[in-house]
């Protein structure tokens, strides 16, 4: 063979070594990602969920970005207060003190037929404010509304916020990571998450629950390793913000049968949140999950109830499609980092398992 040909032939074949080189490092990479879809209604935990992967496996939340956050712990206070309020309104609650009704209009005032608060100019709690959402949240009429919150929508975190009115209200006064946790801020765009467990790297697409985002969640569906779902165990006997007319649970049941039917989806693993499990447990001391199962003639213990609710998803899958069900509270860091452990343990055996097919 001629000298030039032979030549042409050795760099051919260091080229092709080359690109089979590269190529295996790509797929080598590949394998070591993971794309992770958080899906489920509003206010079910996804939000909360990618706030702990920031703590356990991220910067956290610096004290600068915390002080940042201040004005919109301000505000969950002020949206709670409200709509205790104007639940009372609306269910016919009287207050048990005189001093409270003058203290409800002193803060909500009426503009074009809704309530809205007067804020201060630099959104802080002025000492008048704490005054009377303090007083306001010890009259057992507003009490009354709280333990009514299922007829209207009321974000849960408004307790935790409420009951700490005094430290949230001082001048010195910087939101705790457990604070940023109870946040309710509702995601209204599309949110990314990056972080390394033993080897792998996730990314962690968190979209917008409301009705009206969830025709846009089928542009994040190619690709994608597993679907984080969350429901919230809590909503059996409470109504969407966005639909009240519809039951949060069978919302989220409906919603849970339609992607686990996705075509889209169809090879797609499942990993089932049963969220706000601690919730649920204080709501079964005072009612039935019979005002949302009809049909449920079980013992109203925790362990029953969850286990039934847990079986209701279940049979609203295809029988081939793999469902990982974990009973989680979002807001409790240690349990997150216990059910994150196995997620990462499931996630393995997913790529495992795809790799054999290969």
């Amino acid at each position: 063979m001629e000298p030039k040909k032979t030549k042409d032939l050795k760099e051919a074949f260091l080229r092709s070594r080359t690109i089979d080189a590269e190529l295996n490092e790509e797929r080598k990479k590949k394998q070591r990602e993971v794309q992770l879809l958080t899906l489920g209604s509003a206010g079910s935990g996804k939000s909360t969920f990618s706030k702990q992967l920031r703590v356990l496996y991220g910067d956290g939340f610096p004290e600068a970005e915390r002080v940042k956050l201040r004005p919109n712990v301000y505000s969950n206070v002020r949206v709670a207060i409200k709509r205790l309020v104007r639940a009372m309104e609306k269910l016919g609650i009287q207050f048990e003190k005189e001093e409270s009704k003058d203290l409800s209009e002193n803060l909500v005032s009426v503009e074009n037929g809704q309530h809205c608060y007067e804020l201060c100019a630099d959104d802080k709690l002025s000492s008048e404010e704490t005054v009377a959402i303090r007083a306001l949240w010890q009259d057992k009429g507003v009490q009354d509304a709280w333990e009514q919150r299922h007829l209207y929508h009321l974000a849960e975190s408004a307790k935790y916020f409420l009951d700490n009115i005094d430290q949230i209200s001082t001048e010195t006064y910087i939101p705790s990571v457990q604070d940023i946790l109870y946040i309710r801020l509702p995601t209204t765009a599309i949110e990314e998450h990056e972080f390394s467990v033993n080897g792998l790297t996730y990314r962690v697409i968190d979209v917008a629950g409301q009705k009206s985002q969830r025709k846009k969640w089928i542009h994040f569906f190619e690709g994608v390793t597993a679907v984080l779902f969350f429901t919230a165990l809590s909503g059996f006997n409470e109504l969407m913000d966005d639909d009240d007319k519809v039951n949060c649970l069978h919302d989220s049941l409906d919603l849970f049968r339609d992607l686990a039917y996705n075509k889209w989806l169809e090879q797609t693993d499942f990993i089932l949140f049963l969220n706000k499990h601690d919730l649920f447990v204080e709501k079964l001391k005072t009612t039935s999950i019979k005002s949302c199962f009809p049909h449920y003639d079980g013992p109203n213990t925790p362990e029953d109830c969850t286990d039934f609710i847990q079986g209701e998803f279940l049979k609203r899958k295809p029988v081939k499609k793999t469902v990982y069900p974990h009973i989680t509270c979002a807001t409790d860091t240690n349990l997150m980092k216990t059910i994150i452990s196995d997620v990462h343990n499931i996630i393995v055996d997913i790529n495992l398992r795809r790799v054999a097919l290969l």
